[in-house]
């Protein structure tokens, strides 16, 4: 439920230093000065506690703060009412004479440097923005385009690894429902193997634990209740010496603490059964690296292997190096054999450079442009 009240405040007279003189006053009941705007804007409203008792009753006084908020005179600047249509300190009209002419601004300065530094006094704050925005237009462009410099092939770098590997058992465990014993068909050299499960054991071992039902448990719980109610007030400004106080009551709602009963869960451990196994794998048991720069000499390390379970798996890796820019900045690539075969050292390309994140590309320059 909403209730309003209306009251005077009360403002100081800045002339003669006159306090708290009634919002209904518009002039200083000691040296008759004509309350102004500044006056109007600084009063203030009665204490929230005084505020009831000040509230006004009389009709007729409602109606005037009920007015609407003050006008001010442009000739003398004294507050009128807003029914007033003439100022009662000087009599001049509420809407006041039209405004006088703007002066006519000067010629523009001739030549366009004048203009331009006329144009930079006028405006400076814009020419300001407008710069700073091309700058930052200009430094994201610079970070962001790539641009392509010339360049060349300075290095072809390659790498081969040999591995040999040897067919042979390892112990692996598992669950029990994951485990089916079968028998190894042994490989042929290198190839068409099966690895065999042979399981050596078995035994119980913790799997999960079980969340389960074991009986019931009291815990404490807030609970929210009516107890009354509750009232808030705001004040505002009429804008011409009185003010509106606004309350409003609501329901009030507090809490407690209440004892309820739940269900109470406890754990419990879960057993499975886990069983040991012997299989077969390739196991790395040896291995050979060669190096090497161009096209000559590419190879592959050998190593002997020993019957069927033993066999060789072979691993390239080649780079290509380019050199570009005037600082002679490299840009190093990892290509496959196809188009590492395809350069050539000392041959001409031509290197993107995103300069926010470098070398993101490369080609020849015969080549379509990307």
């Amino acid at each position: 439920m909403d209730t309003t009240v209306t009251a005077w405040g009360l403002w100081d007279c800045t002339r003669c230093g006159q306090k708290d003189i009634s919002g209904r006053d518009k002039r200083c009941p000691s040296c008759g000065d004509p309350r102004e705007q500044h006056e109007l804007d600084a009063m203030r409203p009665p204490d929230d506690a005084a505020f009831d008792g000040a509230a006004i009753s009389e009709p007729e006084e409602l109606a005037l703060a009920h007015d609407g908020p003050d006008w001010s005179c442009r000739y003398c600047g004294s507050n009128n009412r807003a029914s007033s249509p003439t100022c009662d300190s000087c009599g001049g009209g509420r809407e006041g004479q039209p405004p006088p002419p703007k002066p006519t601004p000067p010629p523009p300065p001739s030549g366009l440097l004048q203009r331009l530094l006329a144009s930079w006094f006028t405006h400076r704050r814009r020419w300001i923005v407008g710069l700073c925005l091309v700058v930052f237009a200009g430094l994201v462009a610079w970070c962001t385009v790539d641009r392509e410099y010339q360049g060349k092939v300075v290095g072809l770098h390659w790498t081969h690894t040999t591995t040999l590997q040897r067919w042979q058992n390892v112990n692996r465990g598992d669950w029990k429902t994951a485990v089916h014993e079968r028998p190894e068909v042994p490989p042929r050299a290198g190839r068409g193997e099966v690895a065999g499960v042979a399981v050596t054991g078995c035994r119980e071992k913790h799997h999960h634990d079980e969340s389960y039902a074991c009986g019931t448990e009291n815990y404490q719980a807030s609970e929210s209740y009516s107890c009354g109610s509750t009232q808030s007030c705001s004040t505002r400004s009429n804008g011409n010496g009185s003010f509106s106080r606004t309350c409003t009551s609501r329901p009030k709602t507090c809490t407690r603490s209440v004892t309820r009963t739940r269900t109470k869960y406890c754990s419990r451990p879960i057993y499975a059964t886990w069983c040991d196994y012997v299989t077969q794998a390739w196991v790395d048991a040896d291995s050979t690296i060669v190096r090497g720069d161009g096209h000559d000499g590419l190879r592959f390390a050998e190593i002997a292997t020993r019957g069927d379970r033993e066999r060789t798996v072979q691993h390239a890796s080649y780079k290509v190096v380019f050199a570009y820019g005037d600082d002679g900045e490299t840009y190093t690539r990892d290509a496959p054999r196809s188009e590492y075969d395809g350069w050539q050292a000392g041959e001409p390309v031509l290197v993107s450079v995103d300069h926010l994140h470098g070398p993101t590309g490369v080609r020849r320059p015969t080549d379509p442009e990307p």
